[in-house]
This record gives structure tokens, sequence and C-alpha cells, in this order.
């Protein structure tokens, strides 16, 4: 009973999880000391022998990996935990080494839509359209003119508290610290701890 067990669990923590690496070579570059805990890769467009996702040595990460369009990237260094993360990406995320994140965080490089009527009035309809004609596909035929996206950097030795939401064209200093729940919409100084909506200085960190 007892390795009956075992091979259940090998069939779908392991084998399932390695198919699914396998499945996506072309676009992974993972190193092998790195356990890949659970993942998603959801393109939106893509170039089918490019490396959207590279992760380093000594990484245990879970994580849903969006790629809005065929010329994101995402670095994830040596060294780092991510209990769960979600990551939304047009132009570059990365992620230094030894950098501690937990669950339910959502990490988006771009804006998604203007803040103007004018210019994002067509949007939904255009997605309606779009999910109809190309089987699910909703932004087929996004026009991203307007739409500001800008990288995120997440320097070595921060720590990201569960449910943290990381807007476009932040950077996030050596050491920082991010507590549970917060919004942070601009650059976080490095040994510093932050918290709140939008993220406020709490104290810095001798």
């Amino acid at each position: 009973m007892k390795s009956t067990f075992k091979r259940i669990i090998k069939k779908i923590f392991f084998e399932d999880k390695e198919n699914d690496l396998k499945r996506y070579k072309a676009n992974l570059d993972v190193n092998p000391n790195a356990i890949i805990k659970s993942f998603d890769l959801d393109f939106r467009s893509k170039i089918e022998n490019r490396k959207y996702v590279t992760i380093g040595s000594n990484c245990l990460i879970s994580a849903t990996f969006t790629f809005e369009t065929s010329k994101g990237e995402i670095k994830i260094g040596n060294n780092i935990h991510i209990g769960g993360a979600h990551f939304i990406c047009r132009t570059k995320i990365e992620i230094e080494d030894d950098v501690t994140m937990a669950w339910g965080i959502t990490i988006y490089d771009h804006n998604s839509h203007s803040i103007y009527w004018e210019e994002r009035k067509n949007d939904n309809l255009q997605c309606y359209k779009d999910y109809l004609e190309f089987n699910g596909d909703s932004i087929k035929r996004k026009d991203w003119s307007n739409v500001v996206s800008r990288p995120i950097l997440i320097k070595c030795k921060a720590w990201v508290g569960f449910n943290v939401t990381i807007l476009k064209g932040v950077t996030i200093g050596e050491g920082a610290v991010i507590g549970a729940g917060s919004f942070v919409v601009k650059d976080v100084e490095p040994f510093t701890v932050v918290g709140g909506n939008p993220a406020r200085l709490i104290k810095r960190i001798e």
C-alpha cells in the first residue's frame, strides 16, 4: 500500500511536471539544481524557439508566467524561493540572487489599458471579437500603443511578503522587506521595510 502511494505521488508531483518542462524546453532555461514545485506558462503570443524564462541554481519555485507579447523576458537568479507568484510580463521582470518571496504575489510590468477613456474605449469590443475569432485569445489584436510598460527589478536579499502586488517600473532595493498585502507602485530603498497601499516606508534596517 505504501509503495503504491509513493508511485502515485511520484506520478502527480514529478513525472507530470517533468513532461511539462520538456514540452516547454524551447522556452525555458532552468538550472539542473533548481526545483520547480509548480508552474504554468501562458503565452498570448510567442516565438517558438526563444527562451522566455531563465531560472538559476538552488531555487524552489512555484509560479505562473504570463507573457502578453512575444517580447517579454523573466530572469530569476540563484538561491531563490518563490512560494507562489503570478508574473505578468510584456517587457522584463528580473529577480536577483537570494530573494525570498511568499505566496499570492502578483508582479505586473504594464498597465494593460490607458488611463484615458478615448484611448481605451475600443478595448472591450476588440477583446470580445478576438475571443470569438481566435479561440479564446482575447488580446490577439490588442492595441499596445497606449499601454505603458516598464521593467521590474527585485534586487538581491529582498523579502516579499504574501499577497503583495508589484507594478510596472518598480525597483526593490537590496535587502528590502515588503510587508504582507502591500501594493508597491514606486521604488523601494535598500534595507528598508515598507508596507501598505500604496506601500510606504515603515523603518530602516540597520
